[in-house]
């Protein structure tokens, strides 16, 4: 029994790293980004500063990326060099506890934004965070993401380095924050489409479609 764990474990090491090696070098792109800020009910949320970080390879810098504040509709425009590559996944087939590997283009994001907490008997407390996520598409156009995962917060270095949780969207944040039990840090995905420009030959022009729902302040019990 012992000896076929072990040869399991070695095969699925072997595996792991197969795709590891196997993974594609990144390429930067040219990448025309499409971004929207809306409340939970998808009403535009305008004037709101924020900074995107795409396809950076120094993501946690504090300059990185671009800064942009949503227009009247919740919307930012902008286009901007990117780092895409190429990587094996893991995709759920169906309904079943199954997954095959696929090979996917993959960007990383990042979204630094206002995170705001209520505070009795003084003002609100707002925390700046970065917000992160990854987008794989496939080979047949879908997209997939696991939402804004982790969250970081400025740390003495002053980079965003210092780790607040994970599973943004929650409900599984579980983060103390100012004395608050967070089950989740504010935002969501709720729209992303990565794809190439069909009209160039080259591949080095890409779109990229970003919307983020903003959740309601937490209340005070």
């Amino acid at each position: 029994m012992m000896k076929l764990i072990l040869i399991g474990g070695l095969v699925f090491v072997a595996v792991v790293a197969f795709f590891i090696v196997r993974s594609g070098a990144s390429r930067t792109v040219s990448l025309d980004v499409d971004f929207k800020l809306t409340d939970l009910d998808y009403h535009p949320l305008a004037g709101v500063p924020l900074r995107l970080v795409v396809g950076a390879k120094d993501w946690r810098a504090p300059n990185a990326g671009t800064q942009i504040v949503t227009a009247a509709d919740g919307s930012a425009k902008f286009t901007t060099p990117a780092s895409i590559n190429r990587r094996w996944i893991f995709v759920n087939l169906g309904f079943t506890p199954f997954s095959i590997p696929l090979r996917a283009d993959h960007i990383a994001v990042a979204a630094e934004l206002p995170f705001v907490l209520p505070k009795k008997g003084g003002d609100d407390i707002v925390h700046r965070w970065l917000y992160t996520a990854d987008i794989d598409r496939m080979s047949d156009g879908d997209c997939n993401t696991d939402d804004l995962d982790d969250v970081y917060d400025t740390g003495s270095d002053g980079r965003f380095s210092k780790f607040v949780g994970t599973n943004a969207a929650g409900p599984n944040f579980n983060t103390v924050v100012d004395g608050w039990l967070l089950s989740g840090a504010g935002y969501q995905l709720s729209d992303f489409m990565l794809e190439p420009d069909k009209a160039d030959t080259t591949g080095q022009h890409w779109h990229l479609k970003l919307a983020i729902k903003r959740r309601p302040k937490p209340v005070l019990p």
